[in-house]
């Protein structure tokens, strides 16, 4: 036995189920892309951690160094992501789409000591830059700093950012134990095992596709097969061609394939289940698709600081509930009113989570401190989501905390507005902000996004009467905009900040009322 191979047996999580994994199922495919049918097996993700510990510790790369990685290729993400984890060091997840300045400014704030990247020289950055593949590290010839903290234990083993609901950056520090529990949860309520082929066409640098995609696949012992980006015209033959169980999507993706020609029956046999995550997903655009398709929907809610997933609709179709996120998942879940106590059932308050995989810190670049708490009382951390439960349990959805709309006294939630007008056949997509009025303070605006062959004026024209005979009047629209598009961050969530600050010039209008 190498020393290599001995430090990945006596590391961590990652490196013992690494090792168990290529021991039994060495020539089994763990991970593919779907556009060119390439395959990375478990066998060859332990020869690539292989590699990259001999690399790391030939240069003194130890527990508790930062390592933001930057990957165009998604194989050479997944190998380096599972690689870096075994070592022991810190990974910063890197959006390959963003701008260069974005990068360099990221991977600075982060205060990552090395670069693993597939593009040498193409970023002006101040660190050690290292040239990553599933063949090995290459690093250039730099100092490596000290680690930041003693011992592999006490380091985390991810840092991501969340904009929260202040739009403020948030470095959110997880561990493994908290990734796995997680991880391990999914993979039992989803009944996950060794038979299974996922597909996932989400972002790698999202919690999401790395919990419940890359590390959920270990622990099940099944197959990802992943895509660069979402194919609207090829996911279904996707689906078909990788003989594909389930598929891990956003409300984004199920409301597009909603209005896209149905799969053919054998496709939809075979899928257990399209898993939606990321944001609430509309009642009207759910039913949609589950008619469109025959394939149920199981939706979900996360959040990057409870390492993913917070709630699951159960697995059994029959017991699901539309509007609802589902049950907590291995996570305590509250809602409370604004003095900090319990909301009765149908009561609309803050919600609040705590648990094992919930962080209990931030960490603060900059600062002194380093570090802020992330929970009130010590156990509780505050969403930044409005909701309520039913007599059972199930955890409904209905705004940011930042996005509720005071209209003279009365709160208006969003999502409700959202619900009408996405039940309307010429919407395909609608959001709804909050935006200042001299006279009631605040209230709501609608942009809506009409279907192929609507006509803008006469849609816009349609809701006003729509919205009349559904909405009491403190939630009509007091303006309604039909636009080309919805700002989207990369999974797809419409970004509502940039409609509050921007209004209409945030997107091209094409049509237009106001209330009667």
């Amino acid at each position: 036995m190498s020393y290599c191979t001995a430090q990945l047996r006596s590391n961590n999580q990652m490196a013992r189920l690494l090792v168990g994994r290529a021991g039994s199922q060495t020539s089994r495919p763990a991970y593919a892309v779907a556009e060119d049918d390439r395959i990375i097996r478990y066998g060859d993700i332990f020869s690539a951690a292989q590699r990259w510990e001999e690399s790391l510790a030939a240069h003194r790369v130890a527990p508790g160094h930062r390592v933001a990685l930057l990957a165009d290729d998604p194989l050479t993400f997944i190998a380096s992501y599972i690689s870096l984890l075994s070592a022991g060091v810190t990974v910063l997840p890197l959006n390959p789409q963003a701008a260069p300045a974005q990068l360099e400014s990221h991977i600075e704030m982060l205060g990552a000591d090395l670069l693993a990247t597939e593009r040498p020289g193409s970023l002006d950055v101040r660190i050690p830059e290292w040239v990553a593949a599933t063949e090995g590290a290459v690093p250039a010839q730099a100092p490596i700093a000290s680690p930041r903290v003693a011992g592999a234990g006490s380091s985390p083993a991810v840092l991501l950012t969340s904009s929260g609901t202040t739009g403020a950056p948030k470095v959110v520090p997880l561990d493994l134990g908290q990734m796995f529990h997680v991880a391990g949860q999914v993979v039992r309520h989803h009944r996950l095992s060794a038979r299974d082929r996922a597909y996932s066409p989400l972002p790698l640098f999202h919690v999401n596709a790395q919990v419940m995609g890359v590390i959920g696949t270990m622990v099940a012992g099944s197959t990802l097969v992943v895509d660069r980006r979402f194919h609207r015209t090829a996911f279904w033959q996707r689906m078909d061609d990788w003989r594909i169980t389930w598929c891990n999507t956003v409300p984004a993706i199920v409301a597009i394939l909603a209005r896209e020609d149905a799969p053919p029956e054998h496709v939809s046999a075979r899928l257990r289940f399209a898993r939606s995550a990321s944001a609430p997903l509309p009642v009207p655009v759910l039913r949609r698709f589950e008619e469109r398709t025959g394939i149920s929907v199981l939706e979900t809610y996360g959040m990057s600081e409870a390492a993913g997933q917070i709630t699951a609709n159960p697995l059994d179709p029959t017991l699901r509930r539309p509007g609802s996120v589902g049950l907590p998942v291995g996570t305590h879940l509250r809602v409370v009113d604004a003095d900090g106590q319990l909301c009765q059932a149908g009561e609309v308050g803050s919600v609040e989570i705590s648990g094992p995989a919930v962080i209990d810190r931030y960490l603060v670049p900059g600062t002194v401190e380093g570090s802020r708490p992330a929970c009130t009382d010590g156990e509780w951390l505050v969403t930044g989501d409005v909701g309520y439960r039913d007599d059972a349990g199930f955890v409904f959805l209905t705004a940011r905390a930042d996005d509720v709309i005071n209209r003279s006294g009365e709160k208006v939630y969003p999502r409700e507005v959202e619900e009408v007008l996405l039940a309307h056949t010429g919407v395909t997509d609608a959001a709804v902000v909050g935006q200042d009025d001299p006279v009631f303070g605040q209230c709501p605006v609608a942009y809506v996004v009409a279907g192929p062959g609507v006509e803008p004026a006469l849609l816009a024209e349609q809701l006003q009467e729509y919205c009349l005979a559904r909405l009491e009047r403190s939630k009509r629209p007091a303006r309604l905009l039909v636009v080309d598009d919805l700002p989207k961050g990369p999974t797809g969530k419409v970004s509502k900040r940039i409609l509050m600050t921007e209004g209409p010039g945030a997107v091209r209008t094409l049509a237009g009322a106001r209330a009667s």
